[in-house]
C-alpha cells in the first residue's frame, strides 16, 4: 500500500511538472517585451509583419488595426513589412530598444505616397480652429533633390512674403518624400482667417526657383505666389490633415519659359 501511495504521488508531480513546462509558457527569470505596430491608413492590402526575418504576424491593413507580439527581450530588432506571402519587402527599420513596450506605426497607403514608419500622432486630427499640412515634395528641378519651405501668413493676399510674418520653416524634405505635420491657427486674433503662402528653395543652394520671374517682371524680390489655402487650392481644410504637393510649373511667356513651383492638395485625412 504505501508503495502505491509513493508511485501516485511520483505521478501527480511528474504530471504537474509536464503542464507546467509546456511550449509557450514564461519560465521565471527570462525576460519578455512587447512590440506593437498599429497601422494608420487603410488599404485592402493584408500585410506581413517580419521581426528579425521571422514572420511575426500577418493582418489587414486598416486604420486603428495594431499588430501586437511578445518578444524576449533583447537590444534591438530587425522590423520589416512585407505583403502577404511577398518576398519583396516594402519597408524596414532598426530598432534600438529602451523600453519593454514598444509602438512603431506604420503608415502605408501607396495610392496617397505613404509607405513610412510614423509617430503615432502624426495622424491625429487637429482640432477645428487649426490646419495641418504635410507638405510633399515632387519638385524635380533642383540638382539636389531636397528643399526647404518657409510657410508665411499673408491675410491681405498680397503675393509677400515678409521676415515678420514667417511661421515656421521645414527642412531638407527629400525628393519623393514628406515634411513633419505642422498644426497652424486658422484665424488670426482679429477673427480674420489666416491665409498661408509658401517659399521653396533648393535646400543645398538657396535658389529660389520662382526668382527669375519676379526679376523679369519687376515683381517685390519678396514676391510669394503659393497659397496652401485660399479658395483656389482645392479648399485645404480646417480640423484636417492636408497634403499639398509642391511641384513644377513651367510657364512660358512665348520668348521665355520660366520653371517654377506650383501646389495641389495630394490628400486630406
Amino acid at each position: 500500500m504505501r508503495y502505491s501511495i509513493v508511485r501516485l504521488l511520483c505521478c501527480l508531480l511528474a504530471g504537474i511538472g509536464l503542464f507546467s513546462c509546456k511550449k509557450g509558457t514564461l519560465l521565471e527569470g527570462e525576460k519578455f517585451m512587447e512590440l506593437s505596430v498599429p497601422f494608420v491608413l487603410t488599404t485592402t492590402d493584408t500585410l506581413d509583419v517580419f521581426v528579425d526575418g521571422r514572420l511575426a504576424k500577418t493582418a489587414e491593413n486598416i486604420k486603428g488595426h495594431s499588430v501586437t507580439v511578445l518578444l524576449k527581450q533583447k537590444s534591438q530588432l530587425q522590423l520589416s513589412i512585407r505583403k502577404k506571402g511577398s518576398a519583396t519587402v516594402l519597408k524596414d527599420t532598426t530598432v534600438h530598444v529602451t523600453t519593454n513596450n514598444l509602438s512603431l506605426s506604420y503608415a502605408y497607403d501607396p495610392a496617397l505616397g505613404f509607405n513610412q514608419f510614423v509617430k503615432g500622432s502624426d495622424f491625429e486630427h487637429p482640432s477645428t480652429d487649426s490646419i495641418a499640412f504635410i507638405l510633399i515634395n515632387k519638385f524635380t528641378n533642383f540638382g539636389s533633390g531636397k528643399i526647404n519651405v518657409t510657410i508665411f501668413r499673408n491675410n491681405s493676399k498680397d503675393y509677400t512674403a515678409n521676415p515678420a510674418d514667417s511661421v515656421t520653416i521645414l527642412k531638407n524634405i527629400p525628393l519623393g518624400g514628406m515634411s513633419e505635420k505642422v498644426i497652424l491657427p486658422v484665424k488670426a486674433a482679429d477673427g480674420t482667417k489666416n491665409l498661408y503662402v509658401i517659399v521653396v528653395r533648393d535646400a543645398a543652394s538657396g535658389i529660389d526657383p520662382n526668382a527669375e520671374y519676379t526679376r523679369d517682371f519687376g515683381a517685390p524680390e519678396n514676391s510669394a505666389y503659393n497659397f496652401i489655402n485660399d479658395d483656389s487650392n482645392a479648399q485645404a481644410s480646417p480640423g484636417l490633415i492636408n497634403g499639398i504637393s509642391i511641384f513644377p510649373l513651367s510657364y512660358d511667356t512665348g520668348s521665355k519659359v520660366y520653371y517654377m513651383t506650383d501646389t495641389q492638395i495630394a490628400f486630406q485625412l
